[in-house]
């Protein structure tokens, strides 16, 4: 908007810009030393980028192609992924989730456990985590702590929600 409001004061306020031949480009502008109009300014790239709407647009992006790669049982390129989306958007509760998901279906249970927990540490009342942190203790052997995250999810979202009625199934009898 600038850079035209630029043009229109150089070219249009000069008569020598009527008489330009409009059938060749015309040249490009000379620096001036006049003002630029008093206008909003136009953000830079990393202003945009830093935008919510824009960076919550881009993870749910993100987030979209990994969980189609999760739906694919594709876990191995679902984590490296995630690891990327980590780095772009850091202290994400939801790609830490996932990140642990990922883990844990590639039985690497000792970096699912750390993920889980930075999920829950960012976003405590994560139902996600909670469930998927509880299938982990069971299938670690540490059915208290799996019990604890199914009271948590109750307390949370009931006794009808997925996550409940997923850990609770997960637990059993045990």
């Amino acid at each position: 908007m600038q850079k035209l409001l630029i043009l229109l004061l150089v070219f249009g306020l000069s008569p020598a810009a009527n008489a330009v031949d409009r059938s060749t480009p015309a040249p490009a502008p000379a620096a001036t030393t006049a003002p630029a109009p008093a206008a909003t300014p136009t953000p830079t790239p990393t202003q945009v980028a830093s935008t919510p709407t824009a960076a919550a647009k881009s993870l749910n992006g993100e987030l979209t192609t990994i969980r189609a790669l999760i739906a694919k049982n594709d876990f191995t390129k679902a984590l490296a992924a995630l690891k990327i989306a980590d780095q772009d958007f850091p202290n994400n509760a939801d790609i830490n989730n996932l990140l642990g998901y990922s883990s844990r279906k590639l039985k690497q249970y000792k970096p699912a456990a750390t993920y889980y927990t930075k999920a829950l540490k960012i976003d405590p009342k994560h139902l996600g985590a909670l469930e998927y942190q509880g299938e982990l203790f069971m299938l670690t052997k540490k059915t208290a702590d799996a019990k604890k995250n199914l009271a948590k999810l109750k307390s949370l979202c009931g006794v009808t929600c997925e996550e409940y009625l997923d850990l609770k199934k997960a637990i059993g009898n045990k």
